[in-house]
């Protein structure tokens, strides 16, 4: 593809996060534009696309007449794999938000349709360029405490839930609960920051309570119904084949003080945490990230990270790296095997919460 060439993408699902989310980091690059916008949901697709100078779909039939580059899937969990393959078998680049999809065999099949194809899949583990975490996978990489022998991932909500009674709290329509949602990107940060080699055993743990007016993410939405399918959260442990132990906590509502993730790592020469928060919450118990080094033995060495002037940086990086990946034909830094590996972890761990201690 000529690199004057504009690229066109089409926006699949018409939601919250497309629109706060992804739309303005597209929208903010030179040489890109968006062609359509597609949602079964025609006022929704109609109201996007206006936003986007773009023409509204509620039917893939409709976008299919309109020549595209690329498009982003972001839709309910379980629409992933139909549509990504839908996309990708035509030569389509894809950018897939998070899960992949809601099986392994599922993305497993989504990986050798991607590389077949030729068509870049991006997967959307968005919070991978975000300033803290390219800091903290620096140290790691540049063997700061050597080799990590505990890594422990956490996303805490006070009041979280994702439209209580919505597909995300909808069995069939996610695929679970916070472990399939916040889980999938803290999953990925483990893999990422550790390298981690194969799984060798898991053990997980899923609890819920009842929803309650008030209990859910007020960014997203008012709740729908009090009923959940699905866990509202999840525990963790992982055994890795080079003996790292990895830990995970999630939860969309939880007594703390306010919503945070931690990521801790223990290591042969010391250790690092950071503090900090993901998403969209204006509820944080953190004002600024922070990231503590302690080498062994030693006092602590604290950074504190600069103020986030533009909130949508992240997602402003993700859209820069889809477009360049497309425009220089080559593979993206987040692999349609990285998710793969985030969605057979999570399904090891769910397994595992229903049958006991799993061995791979």
């Amino acid at each position: 593809m000529s690199n004057t060439k504009v690229i066109s993408i089409g926006m699949i699902g018409a939601g919250w996060v497309a629109e706060h989310g992804h739309l303005p980091g597209f929208l903010s690059l030179e040489g890109v534009s968006i062609g359509a916008v597609y949602d079964p949901d025609a006022s929704r697709a109609a109201h996007l696309a206006e936003q986007a100078g773009a023409k509204a779909c509620s039917s893939l039939s409709e976008i299919d007449e309109i020549p595209l580059d690329a498009v982003l899937v972001c839709t309910p969990n379980h629409t992933h794999y139909e549509l990504a393959k839908h996309f990708l078998q035509q030569g389509i680049h894809v950018l897939c938000e998070k899960p992949m999809t809601t099986t392994t065999e599922e993305a497993g099949s989504l990986r050798r349709i991607a590389e077949s194809s030729g068509a870049v899949l991006l997967m959307g583990f968005v919070n991978r360029y975000r300033d803290d975490i390219r800091e903290l996978r620096s140290r790691i990489t540049s063997g700061q405490i050597g080799d990590v022998q505990v890594c422990e991932v956490i996303w805490r909500r006070k009041k979280g839930i994702p439209r209580p009674g919505s597909w995300f709290t909808q069995q069939k329509l996610s695929g679970g609960g916070v472990l399939i949602d916040l889980g999938s990107h803290m999953i990925d940060q483990m893999l990422f920051l550790t390298d981690a080699p194969e799984p060798v055993a898991c053990l997980g743990s899923l609890h819920s309570r009842p929803a309650q007016e008030g209990d859910y993410s007020n960014w997203l939405g008012s709740t729908e119904s009090v009923t959940l399918e699905v866990e509202d959260t999840a525990m963790g442990m992982i055994q890795f084949a080079n003996g790292m132990l990895g830990r995970i906590h999630v939860s969309w509502q939880d007594d703390v003080e306010g919503d945070f993730v931690e990521i801790h790592l223990k290591g042969s020469r010391g250790s690092l945490s950071l503090r900090t928060l993901f998403g969209f919450s204006n509820q944080g118990l953190y004002k600024q990230p922070s990231l503590q080094f302690t080498p062994a033995g030693q006092e602590p060495e604290w950074f504190t990270f600069p103020p986030k002037t533009d909130v949508l940086i992240d997602f402003r990086r993700q859209a820069c790296h889809f477009a360049e990946c497309i425009r220089e034909a080559k593979q993206p830094d987040i692999t349609a095997e990285d998710g793969e590996k985030a969605i057979r972890l999570i399904q090891l761990l769910y397994q595992s919460a229903h049958k006991g201690l799993v061995a791979t």
